[in-house]
């Protein structure tokens, strides 16, 4: 089998009203698809995350670096692609949208080696489970929502069977001058008692006892989380995600080991499996989150995961992104011992919900099924893809 061909899909889908999280907002919705085409009649199908970066680079990027070194390569012989990718891009390329873009191509060629051995990509990994656990992640901010509104939104994920809630906080008052005033909508933000109300409310709704995580997206100070331990507590909050800058390492070392039961997360900006094991080995952070479409596709996330794992840390794959990623993380996850749940992105997006002809199946609970169809198990439907182009 050899590689022919390399195509990118851009998609956008704009949003009517925008949404907020901690520090940054949100107009619309994209995903960059990689199709990696062999002279058989297989195609491998990935997602490269650009975490709001240019997706015309992204695509420029694919085109020009990439692919003339993967052309008439077996797309079998992953981690020799792998490795000639990083290596050929050594200055470049192990940071930032090349990496994102590495990352999407390895999705696609794991794809491929699932559909050459008929297996699910997790059969290829090891499978150890039948299912896997979502989490709701949502509870963002937006103009005009209000407590009632959030209330009314986690009953609606209570309903659909979910036990394992995370929501936005951070776009406060006391994070404006330092950070929010450089942003888009950065004038719109909450008192910090309002942000803790929106945090009781949400236990309130759920119960005592159900999984409650926060999400900062690095927007809090290192003594303002300190001086929250106590909240944290009386809330029983079960993980704070990336609470301040992604490049504090010392203060991440130091809240991990001060929460106590509390864990910390991060960090998902990161990419590198050397920066995840400098990070896991140093104790900062007690929850792994490296995205599969940023920090290596399948051959990077299944080493920072076992690399965790070696540590007694868990992984959760941070997922903000189409159907496609989230197929990728459900066969990830299928096959490593230390993800408990998987981020499952509750925020209109047609991308993620219209963007496969099958839509990704879940029982009462919330839990996907694994497929045990071959590569990621999926097949985009064109009519979508076709309706949501960038032209």
């Amino acid at each position: 089998m050899k590689i022919t061909n390399i195509k990118t899909l851009k998609l956008h889908y704009p949003y009517k009203q925008w949404i907020a999280d901690g520090c940054g907002s949100c107009g619309a919705r994209g995903a960059f698809l990689i199709l990696i085409e062999t002279d058989t009649e297989l195609t491998g199908i990935g997602e490269s995350a650009t975490f709001g970066g240019s997706m015309d680079a992204m695509e420029a990027i694919v085109e020009k670096q990439l692919k003339p070194l993967l052309l008439d390569e077996d797309p079998l012989k992953i981690e020799y692609l792998h490795q000639k990718m990083l290596w050929n891009n050594w200055a470049n390329g192990r940071k930032g949208l090349v990496m994102g873009a590495i990352s999407g191509i390895d999705i696609a060629l794991w794809d491929l080696l699932g559909k050459a051995a008929n297996l699910p990509i997790c059969k290829l990994l090891g499978q150890i489970t039948d299912k896997v656990q979502a989490y709701a992640s949502a509870g963002f901010y937006a103009p005009g929502k209000t407590l009632d509104d959030l209330q009314k939104e986690i009953e609606g994920y209570m309903d659909r069977g979910f036990s394992a809630f995370k929501m936005k906080i951070g776009r406060t008052s006391n994070n404006h001058k330092m950070r929010l005033q450089f942003m888009n909508h950065g004038d719109f933000y909450l008192t910090p008692e309002e942000d803790k109300a929106r945090i009781e409310l949400v236990r309130r709704t759920i119960g005592p006892d159900k999984t409650l995580m926060l999400d900062m997206n690095c927007t809090w100070d290192f003594n303002d989380v300190l001086d929250s331990k106590k909240f944290f507590t009386e809330n029983n909050i079960f993980m704070i995600e990336e609470p301040i800058r992604s490049d504090n390492t010392a203060g991440y070392i130091r809240l991990t080991k001060e929460l106590g039961n509390i864990k910390v997360a991060g960090i998902e900006s990161e990419q590198s499996i050397s920066r995840f094991a400098e990070l896991i080995a140093s104790d900062a952070m007690d929850v792994v989150q490296a995205s599969l479409g940023w920090s290596g596709g399948f051959s990077g996330c299944r080493t920072i995961a076992s690399t965790a794992h070696a540590f007694h840390k868990l992984y959760t794959p941070h997922s903000f992104f189409s159907a496609v990623m989230t197929a990728a993380n459900i066969q990830l996850a299928a096959s490593m011992v230390n993800i408990p749940f998987i981020e499952a992105e509750e925020n209109e997006n047609p991308l993620r919900t219209d963007l496969l002809t099958e839509p990704l199946l879940v029982d009462e609970h919330m839990n996907y099924f694994v497929t045990d169809k071959p590569g990621l198990g999926i097949e985009l439907n064109w009519d979508v893809v076709e309706k949501y182009a960038m032209k």
